[in-house]
């Protein structure tokens, strides 16, 4: 039984049309160019396609390039990493879910977000099967081969009545890890509280990617003692520029709508990490940050990426529009198996939309 990793995994990588203007800015607008930009820049080198909210067809059908695949998927805000399935390879390929409560508090909405992970499973035609507790996917990266970094402060958060001893137990026993890395620090500017997606990452069977941070000595510190392990042995490592807490002007928010159970934007420092990678199969997606500030270390992850992974195309995406409403490239998106129908199925349009 193998948990697959994204690079492992030769079906399209989807991405979810962002609507809500309690999150994004301009009425998502500008969040929706940038995922458009990502896409585009991604096509040539790995499938793509891209889930719409019923009620934002119309919308979005305006805006898509003609060649861009899409299909209609009810949810409430485009996070699919955390809420989508993850894929575990045993007699056949299955598709995980979880418990998703919205970020503990973040989102209050979360209703159609909970459901996604099984409809995904009926699209790929992939036996469902769920997790007893509460997890994002985030909180998890992997090589592919059994060894997996989980973010323990973030998921005994959402889980307080389950014991660490037991909450490793199941995701040996259902997703197939055989050696658990708990991650024990949570970057202060992560609104997740706790995603190791942000933090270090498994971009190859052989290589994991990580960043010090300038406002968490502590993780610097957890980091350095992770390298240190005799396990780490059989990795490389590749230390990107350290992630940074960014504060816009608060006016570029103006027009965010304030809603209860929401959490506000442009008030709290936004995490920029060029940790949030893609890894596609034969590519790579680095952000990359407008911010002045980010001129050199743009620069730099780029030619460091490109070193480490000299047999794959490095794809740069700019995520400042993604920092601003939470997450970056790699919580926008999720690698699906190769057995995916388009838009013409229109059984499958009914499953999904409803």
């Amino acid at each position: 039984m193998t948990l697959l990793a994204d690079w492992q995994l030769q079906g399209p990588l989807l991405a979810l049309w962002p609507y809500r203007n309690d999150v994004w800015r301009g009425n998502a607008c500008y969040a929706q160019q940038a995922m458009l930009q990502m896409l585009t820049r991604i096509a040539p080198y790995h499938s793509v396609r891209l889930g719409i909210h019923p009620p934002q067809l119309q919308q979005a059908l305006q805006q898509l390039p003609e060649a861009l695949e899409w299909f209609p998927l009810s949810y409430d805000d485009s996070w699919i990493r955390d809420y989508g399935p993850q894929f575990v390879a045993a007699e056949q390929l299955y598709a995980w879910g979880a418990d998703f409560d919205g970020w503990q508090g973040v989102h209050s909405a979360h209703r159609r977000d909970q459901r996604v992970a099984q409809r995904l499973s009926q699209r790929t035609r992939r036996p469902f099967r769920k997790l007893p507790f509460i997890f994002e996917g985030g909180m998890l990266s992997h090589d592919g081969a059994g060894t997996a970094f989980v973010h323990a402060a973030s998921l005994q958060r959402r889980n307080p009545q389950w014991g660490r001893s037991q909450l490793e137990r199941v995701l040996r026993a259902r997703l197939g890890l055989t050696r658990i890395i708990w991650i024990e620090t949570a970057l202060c500017a992560d609104e997740t509280l706790g995603h190791v997606d942000n933090q270090i990452q498994f971009i190859g069977p052989d290589l994991i990617a990580y960043a010090q941070s300038e406002n968490d000595p502590k993780w610097n510190q957890e980091v350095l003692s992770l390298r240190q392990q005799a396990w780490s042995a059989q990795y490389r490592w590749l230390e990107l520029p350290p992630c940074q807490a960014v504060i816009d002007k608060p006016e570029l928010f103006h027009d965010v709508q304030r809603k209860k159970g929401v959490r506000v934007r442009g008030q709290a420092p936004m995490l920029a990490s060029y940790v949030n990678m893609i890894r596609l199969a034969n590519a790579i997606v680095v952000p990359q940050f407008r911010h002045e500030r980010f001129a050199d270390s743009n620069r730099l992850a780029l030619v460091q990426v490109g070193e480490a992974l000299s047999d794959v195309k490095v794809i740069a995406v700019d995520a400042t529009e993604f920092i601003r409403g939470g997450g970056g490239p790699h919580c926008l998106s999720l690698i699906l198996p190769n057995e995916v129908k388009d838009h013409r199925d229109s059984r499958f349009d009914t499953l999904l939309s409803g």
